[in-house]
């Protein structure tokens, strides 16, 4: 702990832990400071968020204030909780996270979400799909552990990305369900063959200028290219949605996580390529613009998706 630990006269226990760290946190204009709080200190006694209240008063030993001191320093230096803890939990399955991953974000979930009625179809129609991007995994395994019915290829370009989505899909035991493999977005895909039912991304959107001024966590620790989107943050949806059509039956179904602000853009794009009906926009939790889904233009009896 600081040296003001140091002037207590009783030992320490969770609960006294949980607070002081909270108002350290507060102090340093960390957000979600209590809930932070907890997950480092549960993190450091390799207990339940819980059991810090269950056992409020079991005083905590050296070597644990050290390590919860060692947590501390290494958050407010700005290091994300999901790295220090090394997993986030994305669509109720822990995942393990390190920084060559982009950390996971509930309104991800939303794209899981949109594309879910897709997946259901019929009974016994097993379905092929491609996740372009797949980073940690999380959204081929939360597809896959919904539907394992199905089959799914999922693709990064960063082979440490890779290794941890497939630590993640064994542990969830969905590995036999995802083909992985390092490339760089299609580049490894056989062209015009429309194999797939439906393509996922959550592509990098942020605008090249506006990494900087993004949250010192985020802009230090996170990869810079699982934000990067070019000039106007759109230098991946373009691509994605300008060769996409190529790998997609009729009436396969694309769907893209996108910056709350490039709706518009994104619809335009779609526009211009000409081969997808017009993309449906769907807002996140917090009612943001979040994701576009469009149909590839054509007939296909398999499915009853409408948007």
């Amino acid at each position: 702990m600081p040296n003001a630990s140091t002037d207590k006269p009783s030992p320490w226990t969770s609960l006294d832990l949980v607070k002081w760290a909270a108002g350290y946190f507060r102090d340093r204009h960390i957000e979600s400071a209590r809930s932070e709080a907890e997950i480092l200190l549960a993190h450091a006694l390799k207990t339940r968020r819980i059991d810090l209240y269950l056992n409020h008063d079991q005083p905590l030993c050296k070597n644990e204030l050290k390590r919860f001191k060692s947590l501390i320093k290494r958050r407010v230096d700005g290091e994300p909780v999901a790295y220090i803890t090394g997993t986030r939990e994305f669509w109720s399955l822990a995942l393990a996270v390190n920084p060559s991953v982009l950390i996971p974000r509930p309104e991800t979930e939303c794209l899981v979400e949109a594309v879910l009625p897709f997946l259901d179809g019929r009974a016994g129609s097993m379905k092929r799909v491609l996740e372009m991007g797949a980073g940690s995994g999380a959204i081929s395994i939360a597809l896959a552990h919904e539907h394992p019915e199905h089959r799914y290829v999922a693709m990064d370009r960063s082979a440490a990305a890779v290794q941890t989505a497939r630590q993640n899909a064994r542990t969830h035991q969905v590995d036999h369900r995802i083909d992985w493999f390092c490339g760089d977005w299609d580049a490894a895909l056989a062209p015009d063959r429309g194999i797939f039912d439906l393509i996922v991304s959550n592509p990098p959107y942020i605008r090249s200028r506006d990494i900087d001024g993004l949250q010192p966590e985020i802009r230090n620790h996170e990869p810079r290219m699982a934000l990067d989107g070019d000039g106007d943050g759109l230098g991946c949806i373009r691509h994605i949605i300008a060769s996409a059509h190529r790998y997609l039956r009729n009436g396969g179904l694309i769907a893209l996580e996108m910056g709350h602000d490039q709706k518009n853009d994104v619809q335009a794009i779609a526009g211009e390529v000409g081969t997808y009906s017009a993309p449906q926009i769907i807002k996140d939790y917090s009612g943001h613009d979040r994701v576009a889904v469009m149909v590839k233009k054509g007939l296909w009896p398999h499915t009853n998706f409408v948007i």
